[in-house]
């Protein structure tokens, strides 16, 4: 009873958004409509507060602003690069794609004909030009920094060529170049670049960004109800076409279980990534008979992250020593029981992570081939603590020669799924003879980016699998110090002369094949190294309805509705 209230209390603002017009008279104007509009209700767990590609936000923000946006280019399903605006990809060693003589490199983007705004103005190589403006703007520093830092200048060479100088060679994929409407824009900006201190603000809380949006994506917005909705039709003018569903709600529900109610009451077609958890998925599978064939509602699963402990390798910080010996790390990776991880916390479902790379990745098994792996085996722990001088003392926990235990801090964030990590792993290592010492950080001490680049002990947290996020994560250039106010994706500060050479050879590369073998040995080096202890991985979850068809789980480098323009309702 309790739950079917919920359901209707979550459902009635979208019955309303969807309710048909009434006609004069009375009745529905839809009703002779031969016909009607089919609509997809989908539903995130988060409030959107902008529909920019670029602004950094919260549990990224382009699960939502895909529907909205069209940049030059869109990674698929697979992780490849497609044209979007633009009519094709630049190509190496041609016009379109050179690297100078002084070092720099150059690429040519020629958009399509034809396109325009949702608001029906032509999209041209001016509005690409002006967005770099906006994007590198001082004063803004709102927008995600990437491609536009590698960028020396960026030209329009006629209304549909960009030409982009870049300051040194790298893999361009055209992510990131998302243009903006200069007919639209360029008004207040031009104000706040007259007065950036006094017109930030003003132009960051423009109406545009929000209810009066016009970009160039699958959906056009008609209408945005704070706290509750956004109502998007299909765009006639796409590049890729039309949009097959007519039109799109996208309910903001930040209350999981409520979110899940909407799909056991088979009122909601999409939650999209990360609206529910992995146990909510296995409850669609007992009470609604997802995953259980045709006519039943799908669970999509990705990888994003690898969730690992991940040691403090800086003397200066590190208050156990032990820690700081490849030999000790090894030993504390063979006493982790991910079986026991996985069963706790997946129910035995989930695949057991030994790198940061998701086995959905082309050169998976030349990884898994390369890495040294740490399989569950105190027995090993013991003998690798006593080649690092440590033996067990009469209670069995592992002592250093002057007789001190060895007592390492083991740092969480808070949260139910959180704990329970932190309490299998506490007793795993309590069982092979590790004193350690749990600590669930509170959420101001979560924040604070000093606390979690100089922990003094072992760090859970989650590396991100796209890889190049995951390559960057173990770089030295990305360890956190009071230069770069500790905001690093270094938690731990590891650093290695040989695995920064490679990251160099990975960042500058033009050749696909050379980038792949450099983050392979990448991969071989932290593993040998110990660099950290991964746990599990990280799984996102995207239900859908039996009737909607073409969601995929996607990989790392996009979003799982890369292709919603092709979805249809049955």
């Amino acid at each position: 009873m309790r739950l079917l209230a919920l359901v209707l209390l979550v459902l009635a603002p979208i019955g309303a958004a969807c309710a048909p017009p009434t006609a004069p008279g009375g009745g529905s104007a839809l009703e002779a409509a031969p016909t009607p509009p089919r609509t997809l209700l989908m539903v995130v767990n988060t409030e959107v507060s902008n529909l920019s590609m670029k602004i950094i936000g919260p549990t990224n923000p382009e699960r939502t602003t895909r529907l909205f946006n069209a940049g030059l280019t869109i990674i698929d399903g697979q992780g490849n690069p497609r044209p979007y605006l633009v009519e094709s990809l630049p190509q190496l060693n041609s016009e379109s794609w050179r690297v100078l003589p002084d070092g720099r490199m150059e690429t040519i983007y020629k958009l399509r004909p034809g396109l325009t705004w949702h608001d029906g103005q032509p999209l041209t190589a001016d509005d690409v030009a002006f967005a770099q403006q906006v994007y590198t703007a001082a004063g803004l520093p709102v927008w995600e920094p990437k491609p536009q830092d590698r960028i020396e200048r960026l030209t329009t060479v006629d209304p549909l060529t960009v030409r982009v100088e870049w300051r040194s060679p790298f893999l361009d994929n055209g992510q990131g170049l998302d243009p903006l409407p200069h007919h639209l824009l360029s008004e207040p900006f031009a104000a706040f670049q007259q007065d950036p201190a006094a017109q930030r603000d003003a132009f960051l809380s423009l109406r545009f960004w929000t209810t009066e949006y016009a970009g160039a994506g699958p959906y056009r917005v008609v209408g945005w109800e704070p706290a509750s909705h956004i109502e998007a039709v299909a765009f006639d003018g796409h590049a890729l076409g039309r949009p097959k569903i007519d039109r799109l709600v996208l309910r903001f529900i930040n209350d999981e279980n409520a979110v899940l109610a909407t799909l056991l009451a088979g009122q909601v077609h999409l939650s999209i990534s990360q609206a529910i958890r992995f146990e909510h998925a296995m409850i669609l599978r007992r009470e609604a008979g997802f995953d259980s064939g045709e006519g039943k509602g799908k669970n999509l699963f990705l990888a994003t992250s690898t969730t690992t402990a991940v040691p403090q390798h800086r003397a200066e910080y590190q208050q156990t020593a032990a820690l700081l010996d490849p030999r000790a790390r090894r030993a504390f990776a063979h006493a982790i029981d991910k079986e026991s991880i996985n069963e706790g916390i997946f129910e035995g479902q989930a695949p057991i992570p030994y790198t940061f790379v998701p086995a959905q990745a082309p050169y998976y098994p030349e990884v898994d081939r390369a890495i040294t792996k740490y399989p569950y085996d105190p027995r090993r722990t013991e003998q690798l603590m006593s080649e690092a001088g440590y033996a067990k003392d009469r209670d069995g926990f592992f002592v250093s020669p002057s007789g001190d235990r060895l007592r390492p801090s083991l740092w969480n964030s808070t949260g139910a799924q959180r704990e329970k990590l932190l309490a299998i792993v506490v007793d795993t290592w309590t069982r092979a003879g590790i004193e350690v010492q749990p600590y669930v950080m509170p959420n101001a001490l979560e924040r604070d980016q000093q606390a979690r680049a100089t922990y003094p002990g072992i760090l859970i947290h989650g590396i991100s699998l796209a890889e190049t996020g995951s390559a960057q994560s173990l770089s030295s250039e990305q360890i956190g110090t009071p230069a770069n106010r500790w905001n690093g994706n270094n938690r731990g500060g590891f650093s290695h002369p040989e695995y920064d050479r490679l990251f160099e050879r990975f960042n500058s590369t033009l050749d696909r094949g050379e980038q792949v073998r450099a983050f392979i040995q990448m991969m071989r080096l932290q593993s040998e190294l110990v660099s950290n202890f991964p746990l599990h991985y990280g799984l996102n979850v995207t239900s859908h309805a039996a009737a909607l068809r073409g969601p995929e789980a996607g990989v790392n480098e996009t979003n799982n509705h890369w292709n919603i323009h092709e979805w249809e309702l049955t």
